[in-house]
């Protein structure tokens, strides 16, 4: 619970801070340019005056930033929110699974053109899918429940591991299977 005479606007960063979206979550310069200068710190001028005048704020805001987050209130704060919102890696499994093997169906079906129209190789896309699937293979630590092993052991313990690899028949297409 919050019990500290933080103002609303230091509550807001702290929780912006602690677990707020991404580029602002752990980031104190652009939470602090966020919430109190109501800016999110990106440059879109051309004029060369107002660069240096956008950098030098920018650079302010950094100091200030800084020094907000060597208060203790503030320190204390968003340990509170952070200890209140954990994420752990059971809480993230659900959803990076989900996000992997969204990466993995669009990227393996996904046909591209470039701006003239013409089909791009699908090969960098199928490149992406296939290592989203093989971090969820990582992740619920499928290789070994597909691995064939055979394990031979000795009278003291040692032994010999063999994988085995199963060849696959080849099979003709028969004239049946083709008009099917």
């Amino acid at each position: 619970m919050n019990n500290s005479k933080l103002t609303d606007l230091e509550e807001k960063f702290c929780w912006i801070y602690a677990c707020g979206p991404s580029p602002y979550i752990g980031n104190a310069e652009k939470t602090f340019e966020l919430v109190f200068n109501q800016r999110t710190g990106q440059f879109f001028t051309s004029n060369e005056d107002e660069l240096a005048l956008e950098i030098f704020e920018e650079a302010n805001t950094t100091i200030l930033a800084h020094r907000f987050m060597l208060r203790n209130d503030i320190k204390d704060r968003i340990e509170e929110i952070k200890r209140d919102t954990a994420v752990d890696a059971a809480s993230l499994r659900p959803r990076l699974t989900g996000t992997l093997l969204k990466i993995s169906d669009e990227c393996s079906t996904l046909h591209v053109t470039d701006r003239f129209g013409n089909t791009v190789s699908p090969a960098p896309l199928r490149s992406v899918a296939v290592n989203a699937i093989a971090k969820l293979i990582d992740m619920y630590g499928i290789k070994e429940d597909i691995a064939h092993k055979v394990m031979l052991e000795g009278a003291d313990g040692d032994g010999i591991t063999f994988n085995l690899i199963l060849p696959q028949q080849n099979k003709e297409n028969e004239l049946s299977d083709i008009i099917e």
